[in-house]
């Protein structure tokens, strides 16, 4: 576990990159969640927690991975509806869609796409995939924040966007 953690910093380190950049009061506080988590670590005396943290370097807390695996359409339950969640597909399938059902709205989710959004406000799914195909999702919960202690960013707005 460690070892992919440590080979995925680089990777990890763009989509936070790119998360500053979309919405910058969500990577604020997700940065501050990581270093509470950190400091109780330490207090907790978890050696696991306090090995990994170090290496982490995403702004996300939470990471699911899925493999050739459809998901019915659904909300994401545990996030905020202004926070934007990251999918990034891998693998080797034949053309699939990414169907955001609230925007009626069909994406090409071919392997290499990273698409970001509120999975918490918009009804989204995947069919099967006839092939290899991974999903890195990428997001965080309310209950990590709170449990730091820090307060749940605002949704972002146009004027957040340093041009």
């Amino acid at each position: 576990m460690w070892q992919w953690v440590d080979q995925m910093s680089e990777f990890h380190a763009l989509l936070s990159g790119r998360l500053a950049v979309m919405h910058p009061h969500m990577y604020d506080s997700g940065w501050e969640v990581l270093i509470g988590l950190s400091t109780d670590a330490q207090q907790w005396q978890d050696t696991d927690m306090s090995s990994i943290l170090p290496i982490w370097n995403s702004v996300y807390n939470s990471m699911s991975i899925m493999v050739n695996h459809p998901t019915p359409y659904h909300t994401d339950v545990n996030g905020k509806q202004h926070w934007l969640d990251m999918l990034i597909m891998v693998g080797n399938y034949p053309p699939l869609d990414f169907i955001i059902t609230t925007l009626n709205l069909w994406l090409q989710y071919n392997p290499g796409m990273i698409i970001a959004m509120p999975g918490s406000a918009l009804e989204h799914g995947v069919g099967y995939a006839d092939g290899n195909c991974t999903c890195l999702v990428y997001y965080m919960w309310q209950n990590v924040h709170e449990s730091v202690g820090i307060p749940l960013c605002n949704p972002p707005h146009i004027s957040d966007l340093q041009l």
